[in-house]
């Protein structure tokens, strides 16, 4: 048999689609996860795996011509640095220019990889080695970040970099060892492929099903759980202040842990005493199993909704908000009274409200000028909170003093004996839990332990001691630890294995644990999330600081009369487990109260005179909210005034019409000024001192409108769906292959674009001869190793029964060769010679033939390998 290697442009065109296609699928799957963390990618992954494919095929294709690869590269470096540079200067808007920049730098970094890469699929035979360890080493980073709560959410972001790696190093060495006849490659190539398609399938299937158990573990141990964005709890914004969001990074992050995040005042002592009574600061709930996930999730459904969640920074400053519905949600009116908070915030978002449980009202405040560069903003807050609630009730501490007075909450909750007469929804919502075998060792172990408790708060107790217990050998039973996995909210099956198996945990473990079991003895329970609070002041009574560390999952259990009640089981909470506590500082001093609160807009500013006019929709005097059924103009006296804008001081000279903020006045003349009973606020501003004096105003941060892509970036990720991930992969190899069809009929519409454009006197008899050599070689009318004219004498003008080919030659090779001027017959034969021969060799040469050769991209690029006499003069 006559042996030969596959023909280059066969090999080229192997490692396009063999090689280079499948790595850009998988590039586009990891470049999705990518997306996820990182902001700057503004979750274009398509459009970002099309620049990689676009790198790898143009320098596929460029290196195939065996050009060395430093020297291009260099200047393809240095071409996309220029542009970079270049758009980083652009002048339209500081926004605009960033924007634009950070785009085409990521499309610069992809492009160049993609060159690297293509080159090295061209020139080095163990390339896809390395290509496979870099991908592999990629997919095992994205999943130490992603949360995978199942084995087939382990398997989804694994298989295909491990499928692929395998895969890719397979099919490179088979394109390079080949050596059979062309027209046997493909079918050996392909027959070799699909063999090994069905074989990895069916040794990974295998091993999953073999190992399905082993598997299942480590992933119940590992972390995970939850749908993405639906559990995140501590997340740090780009500014770098926090947000407590839906996922339970508690106290996980030893690097935060020392970072302070807010102080807060709470005014609430025990009675007739000067004994602060510390109370933990909820945000949300936890309250909706999922059963496909199997975990809690936020649920805004919930029946006697009494979730307050203001934002206080969309909230003008000294303006209230308030519902009052949430205390009658609360279902609880037994030993309740209103307690004060004030929260100043250093890292904590300015979005976030925390109130002790139940909050019902929250008013932005000012922060003393004193600490202004501390913190960054402020609010009061109101909550009704049950005199049984505590953090000192809710610690699982030694102390004597701290059980006595947990005692006496517990004797007092011993009247609740069971849930008759609650509402059948309420009841059904908040007890709910799957029935099926998987959850019955969770119900079996939690009657275990209440068996001999009677009463609801008796059976909290039972397992609070549970957890507390001591083995045969005085080592405790559970452990706290902060990091058992990857730090979430835990699954079901995290669950299990830390109740059955290693009882080592965080709160959200000893949280989530509680809860199941409370639930299986149909006791109502929730997860709350916020801020557990520690008193560690002598001197600052009623003041608390609370650190990254301090955020904080911990049970509220329902007792009809008495409402939500806190409780937290978690072990170590005040032993060596916790982390040392930091010293305290200096509480903020509380600004002198406000007499007049002024929102609206700039009309006129003076800055000579420093008088200021205002345009008031709303306002609030002596703590009593006006809204005016149509704008009035107040004229203000700004000589003592300090402007600011995002917590910066600014000149009165900065301040343009326009502008959106508040003014605020603490002047004694609108201390001594009293509102007249009835009095609307229209009559009340016509009596305010003209000028009003004002002593600060804050000006609001303008909203900009955001191009399309920028605004995307605040949407929430989505959860990654293999269907759509399948269909989007099919989708570009589709259009990818559809490319490659449609490639041989571009070209020649190119040619003849070209012909038409040209002079005869000029150019025009090369791009004929390349249209109509083009067109024949297609057709399957080859040249082999004719030259021109024996080609055009001998195959083309016999075959079409004509003479214009031949007569065409003459003048091509005339230009070519002679390099004399074409006469006006000559002319005339070039102009006249295009069109009726591709119409005379379509009707001469079958359709069929003509079609299918058309659909041949590998014809195509062997038209463009042939001898030198064939280039461009």
């Amino acid at each position: 048999m006559n042996i030969q290697r596959a023909t280059p442009v066969n090999e080229l065109l192997a490692k396009l689609i063999f090689l280079i296609l499948p790595t850009a699928a998988v590039s586009y799957f990891l470049l999705i996860n990518v997306n996820q963390y990182y902001s700057i990618l503004q979750n274009q992954a398509l459009q970002q795996a099309t620049y990689l494919a676009a790198g790898m095929g143009i320098a596929a294709l460029f290196y195939s011509f065996r050009f060395r690869f430093l020297l291009p590269f260099l200047l393809l470096v240095a071409g996309l640095y220029a542009v970079y540079k270049g758009l980083d200067k652009y002048e339209s808007g500081e926004f605009d220019a960033f924007f634009i920049a950070r785009q085409f730098q990521v499309f610069a970094i992809l492009f160049s990889t993609g060159w690297i890469t293509g080159w090295g699929f061209v020139r080095l035979r163990y390339w896809s080695v390395i290509i496979a360890a870099s991908l592999l080493t990629a997919c095992i980073a994205i999943i130490a970040k992603e949360n995978s709560a199942s084995v087939y959410g382990l398997l989804r972001a694994f298989t295909p970099a491990l499928l692929y790696s395998i895969y890719i190093i397979f099919t490179a060495e088979q394109i390079y060892n080949y050596k059979d006849k062309s027209k046997k490659f493909w079918w050996f190539l392909t027959r070799r492929l699909v063999f090994f398609g069905l074989l990895a399938t069916l040794i990974l299937s295998s091993v999953v099903y073999l190992m399905r158990g082993q598997i299942k573990e480590t992933v119940a141990n590992y972390g995970g759980g939850g749908k993405a964005g639906k559990n995140d709890m501590l997340k740090e914004n780009k500014d770098g202040s926090f947000d407590l969001k839906d996922y339970s990074r508690l106290s996980s992050s030893l690097s935060r842990s020392k970072e302070l995040l807010f102080c807060a005042h709470i005014n609430n002592f025990f009675p007739n005493t000067e004994i602060p009574n510390p109370l933990y600061l909820t945000a949300f709930y936890f309250t909706k199993f999922d059963t496909l996930t199997e975990t809690f999730e936020r649920d805004s459904t919930i029946p006697y909704n009494d979730l307050f969640e203001p934002d206080p920074s969309k909230i003008p400053l000294f303006y209230t908000k308030m519902d009052s519905s949430v205390i009658r949600n609360s279902l609880g009116a037994k030993l309740r009274n209103t307690v004060e908070i004030e929260v100043y915030s250093r890292k904590l978002s300015p979005n976030t409200y925390l109130a002790p449980n139940v909050g019902y009202f929250v008013q932005p405040i000012a922060i003393e000028k004193d600490f202004r560069d501390e913190f960054k903003s402020a609010f009061r807050a109101k909550s009704y909170v049950s005199l049984l609630n505590s953090a000192y009730f809710v610690y699982n501490s030694p102390n004597p003093e701290i059980k006595k007075f947990q005692e006496q909450r517990f004797e007092v909750l011993r009247q609740v004996t069971n849930y008759k007469g609650i509402d059948t929804a309420f009841m059904k919502y908040y007890t709910f839990m799957p029935r099926n075998e998987k959850f019955k060792s969770i119900s079996d172990l939690a009657h275990k332990i209440t068996d001999t408790a009677r009463t609801p708060v008796d059976k909290v107790i039972a397992i609070r001691n549970y957890f507390l217990s001591r083995d045969e050998n005085g080592d405790r039973l559970y452990h706290y630890t902060d990091n058992p996995g990857i730090p979430d909210l835990p699954s079901a099956s995290k669950l299990l294995y830390f109740l059955n198996e290693n009882h080592k945990g965080y709160c959200a473990y000893f949280a989530g644990a509680t809860l199941f079991m409370l639930r299986s003895l149909g006791i109502p329970s929730r997860i709350a999330v916020g801020f557990l609070t520690e008193d560690r002041s002598d001197k600052n009574k009623g003041w608390y600081w609370y650190y990254a560390n301090q955020a904080h999952a911990w049970i509220q259990v329902y007792f009809p009369g008495f409402g939500w009640l806190d409780f937290d089981t978690t072990v170590g909470n005040d032993n060596e487990n916790r982390p040392t506590p930091q010293p305290d500082g200096t509480p903020p001093m509380q600004p002198p109260s406000a007499w007049l609160a002024a929102d609206g807009v700039v009309e006129n500013v003076d800055t000579l005179k420093k008088t200021m006019q205002m345009s008031v929709k709303q306002l609030v005097f002596h703590d009593v909210e006006y809204k005016l059924s149509s704008p009035v103009i107040i004229d203000m006296d700004m000589k003592v005034a300090v402007i600011y804008k995002d917590s910066v001081p600014i000149p009165i000279s900065t301040v343009h019409k326009g502008d959106e903020g508040t003014a605020v006045s603490y002047a004694e003349a609108l201390k001594k000024m009293l509102a007249y009973p009835n009095e609307n606020g229209a009559a009340l501003v016509k009596r305010f001192p003209a000028p009003t004096p004002i002593d600060e105003v804050y000006l609001k941060k303008k909203e900009t409108v955001q191009p399309k892509e920028q605004q995307q970036v605040a949407a929430q990720p989505k959860p990654l769906q293999v269907k759509k991930i399948l269909l989007t992969t099919a989708i570009i190899i589709g259009s990818f292959l559809l490319l490659l069809l449609l490639m041989p009929g571009l070209i020649l519409q190119y040619f003849i674009a070209r012909y038409n454009r040209a002079k005869a006197a000029g150019h025009k008899p090369y791009w004929a001869y390349r249209a109509a050599t083009y067109y024949l070689h297609m057709a399957g009318t080859f040249r082999g190793n004719w030259t021109p004219m024996q080609y055009a004498r001998e195959t083309v003008d016999p075959q079409l029964g004509t003479s214009s080919f031949t007569a065409f030659m003459n003048v091509y090779l005339k230009t070519k060769y002679a390099k004399q001027a074409l006469t006006a017959a000559e002319q005339a034969t070039v102009n006249g010679f295009l069109k009726p021969f591709l119409q005379t060799a379509s009707k001469k040469i079958r359709f069929k033939k003509r079609f299918w050769g058309f659909l041949n991209p590998v014809r195509s690029i062997g038209f463009f390998v042939m001898p030198d006499d064939e280039k461009e003069m």
